[in-house]
């Protein structure tokens, strides 16, 4: 996946960390009736295995099943699609045996020959997966054997059983498949509680309920078709429109409450959820001059005040990382007990690599400026574009310069793909520490974490056992060689904010942190 299609997969919002859920009550859940949901983000490709986009998820979650399900509290993996699995010792083979009765919007049957089609699919290369096909690393094909198949890796891949819980692994109708990548991303078919029923670019999105659905996760609070009729999901990038809407009853729910109106919504339910994932970092590409220099890395690491970040523009709603992955996933380590902060260090370490300043207080080293260019997509979020302007300034106490390269999002994605970037921003929503080896160090993502060799080795090594202390052992030491290799500086932990009418009953979040819409219901 590019650099810059990783970064929108931050869904940046702000909060305590609070209730899980809309709120509930004894009454029965009442069936019918419209949720409206205002998001900041426009979706884009609705394909799952196609697109990483945490807006895309957003949607393609109702409408597509997986094998396996992830418990949103303990993390656990349940089964959903497959009622059962094994995974051989050397975690190269897992064999589910699959329920039956299940059929995909279009009326094809879900079988063991829909499971083969759509992992094959992920993997091929006119499907230009720009996520699924890193979580399928080394797939060697499914052998179908009745309601059994067997999925079969060269190497071993034990965060596969993890990653099939995802809707980037969820299962699409092989039907649907003829009529082309580009389709798919404006109607996928799966076999889930909502179809997609219309989809105008960069304005909405509307899901129908699926009648005769009877196949949900057994972490969900009811079985049989959702409640609500439609979910009406509306792209309005505006912090101030979204609130407004909000507060004049216009919309059920929105996404991404700003710090400011945080604590300034009454009669409504603020719902937040600590992420999963990468924390909110800034990547430094360690590969180009002169930022092989690690001297550089830890004194740019050292100049960002990440407590000034998180209180001033988060209104300290959000946590200041403590390590490359959020305290919510698997894995996670803190590396970073107290702010790395230290702009004294940093000028000692800028001298020390013989960068010195001028009259003007800026950096330079025979003859050449110390400036580097942060690209970034336009149109960002609004605190998003606060973040650059003040790391900005935090840089230029030290003497670097940091150029802010907004830019679409085509170009964002051309450059870090080709590797001509210097410094980008990231956030990656998924509940288990491989995360930081599909985004940090796959060759498609075109993110160099580190310039520590024992870094994709640690991380290759936790792909090769299913014993969960061993794995964590490996992201542990991943995580402390990261941070001091500074080529990855984490900025905020990301939690997701929701702000819902009183009206909104069991709307919940699933174990990424984004809201699932499938329990949910509405007391007009």
């Amino acid at each position: 996946m590019t650099g810059a299609l990783a970064l929108l997969l931050l869904t940046a919002a702000c909060g305590p960390a609070g209730g899980n859920g809309a709120a509930s009550s004894n009454t029965r859940p009442q069936a019918g009736g419209t949720l409206t949901f205002d998001t900041d983000a426009d979706p884009g490709c609705l394909d799952p295995q196609q697109s990483p986009l945490a807006a895309s998820q957003l949607i393609s979650r109702p409408v597509v099943d997986s094998l396996v399900s992830q418990d949103p509290q303990t993390l656990r993996i349940k089964p959903w699609l497959a009622t059962s699995w094994t995974v051989s010792q050397d975690a190269t083979r897992f064999t589910f045996q699959l329920r039956q009765g299940v059929t995909f919007s279009d009326g094809t049957p879900f079988n063991g020959a829909a499971v083969k089609a759509n992992f094959d699919r992920v993997v091929a290369p006119s499907t230009k997966s720009l996520l699924a096909a890193s979580l399928l690393a080394g797939y060697a094909g499914t052998q179908v054997n009745g309601q059994s198949v067997t999925v079969t890796f060269s190497k071993p891949n034990a965060p596969f059983l993890q990653a099939a819980s995802t809707a980037f692994l969820g299962m699409l109708s092989p039907t649907a498949f003829a009529a082309g990548p580009q389709a798919m991303c404006g109607k996928p078919v799966g076999s889930g509680p909502f179809v997609v029923a219309g989809h105008v670019a960069q304005q909405s999105v509307t899901l129908n309920k699926r009648a005769g659905y009877s196949w949900g996760p057994p972490g969900a609070k009811h079985q049989g078709p959702a409640y609500l009729d439609k979910v009406l999901v509306n792209v309005v990038p505006e912090n101030g429109v979204r609130v407004g809407s909000l507060r004049t009853n216009q919309v059920d729910t929105i996404a991404n409450v700003p710090p400011a109106d945080a604590g300034s919504l009454p009669g409504f339910q603020l719902l937040s959820k600590a992420q999963p994932g990468t924390a909110y970092s800034l990547v430094i590409n360690a590969t180009g001059a002169p930022w092989t220099d690690v001297r550089l890395r830890q004194a740019f690491a050292k100049a960002v005040d990440t407590n000034q970040i998180v209180n001033t523009i988060y209104r300290g709603r959000y946590h200041r990382a403590t390590s490359v992955l959020t305290p919510a996933t698997p894995g996670y380590l803190n590396v970073l007990p107290a702010s790395q902060y230290d702009p004294a260090a940093a000028n000692k370490l800028l001298d020390e690599a013989g960068w010195t300043k001028g009259a003007d207080g800026m950096r330079g080293k025979d003859g050449q400026p110390l400036t580097i260019d942060w690209t970034y997509i336009s149109p960002a979020r609004e605190q998003r574009d606060l973040v650059a302007q003040l790391v900005q300034q935090q840089l230029k106490q030290v003497g670097i310069n940091v150029r802010l390269t907004p830019l679409p999002v085509g170009q964002v994605t051309s450059l870090t793909a080709s590797g001509n970037w210097q410094l980008t921003d990231i956030s990656f929503v998924r509940a288990d520490g491989d995360v930081l080896r599909t985004v940090l160090t796959s060759p498609n993502s075109g993110f160099p974490a580190t310039q520590a060799p024992q870094v994709p080795n640690l991380l290759t090594a936790a792909t090769t056992t299913t014993d969960q202390g061993s794995r964590d052992a490996d992201y542990a030491q991943a995580q402390r060689l990261i941070v001091q290799q500074a080529s990855s500086v984490p900025i905020y932990d990301p939690t997701y904010l929701l702000g819902a009418s009183n009206a909104v009953h069991d709307l919940t979040f699933d174990p990424q942190g984004l809201p699932s819409f499938y329990d949910a219901w509405l007391a007009r």
